[in-house]
């Protein structure tokens, strides 16, 4: 499939690239690195997100040719490259109006992932898409720059957590050394992701220990923060990506969930597992996707009932685990 895929962008010009809603590193990372390869390549390529590009990532090159919405595309593409997106309801912006001109790849590593593209590619055995993108580019033989060795970098190093999430092998530090020879510096990398967070990141971190529940014999720990908390304390919606690592760090939890009330009746929420419970199923269930230890949520729902559904699908899993 990597050849397949690197024929069309060798032979083939005007490019929309896309990821999923709240994009994550390795979602940011595939989609500028994806984007600054075929810019390089002389091809016409537009990335585009549905909303405000992440604080978190602005240290990232090309950021500022991301457009937000497709209201003002003034190209029709002929290729539509989805990165890192397990679901084609969570495509962001909606790309359905081009579908019938566009050929739509599908480019992702969760194990979720049905297929949704003309033309699929999906490895879970991937740490990151932005690995995918990696292998795609070598297969095209398309050298590697400074600007796209630094997205791709980024997106492997959030998705393994800096190394240290399972799946983790040799082969995952050899393409990090690959992706380091063009002269990426990994320190400037890990230290804005790790090392420069918002002061008003600190305080979502306070909300959410502040409101923790330790449910189903401590094997579980819920939290909540709503719209309303970010907007007070003038923090971005991307500010609240990974927090809730920290509800699974503790000894003899198994699962951590972080639910983020965006209105009323819709909601997002994070899962975090140590491996025991397969959280990707659990989002499955309710039109979510992700892995076995990271899976997400976006339900239209209140917090309140998806709460309740959480702890009975978790609880479930974790009761069943035990047999």
């Amino acid at each position: 499939m990597t050849k397949q895929i690197a024929e069309i962008i060798n032979k083939h010009d005007n490019f929309l690239v896309v990821t999923h809603v709240n994009p994550d590193g390795d979602a940011i990372g595939s989609l500028l690195g994806m984007y600054a390869a075929l810019r390089e390549m002389g091809k016409t390529a537009v990335p585009v997100l549905g909303s405000k590009f992440p604080a978190l990532f602005e240290f990232l090159p090309g950021k500022n040719d991301v457009l937000i919405g497709l209201d003002s595309l003034n190209f029709n593409p002929s290729y539509i490259i989805s990165l890192d997106v397990a679901a084609e309801n969570r495509i962001c912006p909606q790309v359905d109006s081009l579908r019938k001109s566009a050929t739509l790849v599908n480019i992702d590593h969760h194990p979720t992932n049905p297929g949704y593209g003309d033309i699929n590619y999906i490895e879970p055995y991937a740490n990151s898409t932005t690995q995918l993108v990696y292998e795609i580019l070598y297969k095209a033989g398309h050298p590697l720059s400074l600007d796209v060795g630094k997205c791709l970098y980024t997106g492997l190093i959030t998705d393994t957590g800096c190394f240290k999430f399972a799946g983790v092998t040799s082969k995952t530090f050899e393409l990090a050394a690959k992706l380091l020879e063009p002269g990426v510096d990994n320190y400037e990398i890990t230290r804005h992701l790790f090392e420069e967070f918002a002061l008003s990141r600190l305080v979502l971190e306070r909300l959410m220990l502040e409101r923790i529940e330790i449910l189903l014999e401590g094997k579980l720990v819920l939290s909540h923060l709503d719209l309303e908390d970010f907007e007070e304390i003038g923090a971005d919606l991307s500010e609240g990506e990974n927090l809730v690592n920290r509800l699974r760090e503790t000894r003899g939890v198994e699962v951590g969930g972080l639910i983020t009330k965006l209105s009323d009746n819709l909601c997002k929420a994070s899962l975090r597992s140590k491996g025991l419970i397969d959280v990707s199923a659990i989002a499955s269930e309710l039109g979510g996707g992700g892995h076995r230890r990271a899976a997400g949520i976006k339900a239209s729902m209140s917090p309140q009932k998806l709460r309740i559904t959480l702890l009975e699908l978790i609880g479930t899993a974790i009761s069943l685990s035990q047999k």
